[in-house]
């Protein structure tokens, strides 16, 4: 599929983000204009992602880009010229990822035929600068329209994109008229293996950072797909709930070894034993689904899960690594960064740890993201993505949403504290 240039959007999209007093725009990589070469977080509380307990009067410290230090205050040393900041016993945790998102999708439901590059564009633009001052540095794309997912992270690299950083499947893959273009003209379509294999490897020459399939496909489709993205060492993502009284599709999916099975709906018992068994990832996506499907079928009993939330059960129970993700979709957009919050609080509710659901929220996203070597934790040698929380969420996930410094790459996004 061949694609003309649109770059021109992403500088005019520019205009909303950074100031028009003729400043050139930042060099690679940079997301602010004010950055210290070296800064330090101290007596904080660390939740740093992984499965080590919080460690209570810590410091971080970033040079550059990334952390070279996690550990006790009393032992930290403070590089010579560094900014410091003082959390004061607030909470540090990495920063968080959104491992299910579509940046292009409209917000509201008579836009749905407003759809091009230039509009997808002001769209992806709006939505990751609104994600990431919420404390979200990092979005899983789950298909964007034709290219602008892959250039949303061109831009982002080059500086021209003050938002959460993109992870992007580029353009979803299904066969003609499958469940990508019953929405929005959102798909590559192909019709039997050998066009499956090419649409993988479309996607990846485009700049695809991992692989989204749709139902509906054949087994002999789905397989030649999965193949073909893991010898080009990509991860595969399928999505479930197409047709739900035919879990075939589904099925095959995790027969086939797919890495990351979407959404905790539709998914039949056999399904989610195997994803404990074979190590599949799900994100659950529960709260939108909820939504979408309020008042339709019977109404649920007070007190009692939702059907989603009792899939989500069931895959807790199956050890399914689970990340948190929030597939916004038309008005549900405009409560972003506020779903997603309520996603990690649902995880909570249906008996996860506050550790587990930060983990769930921040490393077990870098997984599905395939970065977990760059992201996901506060440790030496990661980027330096953090945010410093207001209050403490290990006694009550909620305060998760009091975000008082971001962090992104070393960058400071926003400080409600103050720097010494």
């Amino acid at each position: 599929m061949k694609y003309s240039g649109f770059g021109w959007i992403w500088i005019l999209a520019l205009f909303i983000l950074l100031p028009a007093d003729g400043a050139q725009p930042p060099a690679a990589g940079a997301q602010a204009a004010e950055t210290a070469s070296s800064i330090v977080i101290r007596h904080t509380r660390l939740v740093d992602g992984t499965d080590a307990a919080p460690l209570e009067n810590a410091a971080v410290v970033i040079s550059g880009a990334k952390f070279v230090y996690a550990g006790p205050d009393s032992e930290v040393v403070i590089p010579a010229n560094a900014e410091s900041i003082d959390a004061g016993g607030r909470t540090v945790v990495p920063g968080l990822i959104d491992a299910h998102y579509h940046m292009n999708y409209p917000n509201t439901r008579d836009k749905l035929f407003l759809l091009n590059e230039s509009i997808a564009s002001f769209r992806a633009a709006f939505h990751l600068r609104r994600h990431l001052m919420g404390g979200i540095t990092t979005i899983m794309d789950g298909g964007a329209y034709r290219n602008v997912g892959v250039m949303a992270k061109q831009a982002f690299k080059d500086g021209f994109l003050i938002g959460s950083r993109p992870i992007v499947a580029g353009e979803r893959i299904n066969a003609t008229g499958g469940h990508g273009v019953s929405r929005f003209p959102m798909a590559y379509e192909a019709d039997g293996p050998d066009e499956f294999r090419k649409a993988v490897r479309v996607q990846i020459k485009s700049g695809a950072d991992l692989i989204k399939i749709l139902p509906p496909y054949s087994r002999d489709e789905l397989k030649a797909a999965i193949e073909e993205a893991h010898a080009l060492r990509k991860i595969v993502a399928v999505h479930s709930g197409y047709l739900t009284d035919q879990y075939d599709f589904i099925r095959w999916a995790a027969e086939l070894g797919a890495d990351v099975i979407e959404h905790a709906y539709a998914l039949p018992d056999d399904v989610i034993r195997m994803m404990g068994e074979k190590k599949i990832y799900g994100v659950p996506t529960m709260s939108v689904m909820i939504k979408l499907h309020a008042g339709r079928g019977p109404a649920v009993p007070v007190n009692e899960p939702h059907p989603y939330e009792k899939i989500f059960l069931k895959m807790k129970a199956a050890g399914v690594k689970m990340a948190v993700g929030t597939d916004a979709i038309y008005e549900f957009m405009n409560e972003n960064p506020g779903l997603y919050f309520e996603e990690v609080e649902r995880f909570v509710k249906n008996g996860y740890t506050t550790h587990q659901a930060i983990i769930a929220a921040t490393r077990i996203g870098a997984e599905v993201c395939d970065a977990a070597e760059r992201l996901g934790t506060v440790e030496k040698g990661k980027l330096a993505d953090l945010l410093v929380i207001d209050g403490n969420p290990m006694k009550d996930i909620r305060e998760l949403r009091k975000v008082a410094v971001i962090i992104q790459e070393g960058k400071v996004l926003k400080n409600d504290l103050g720097r010494n």
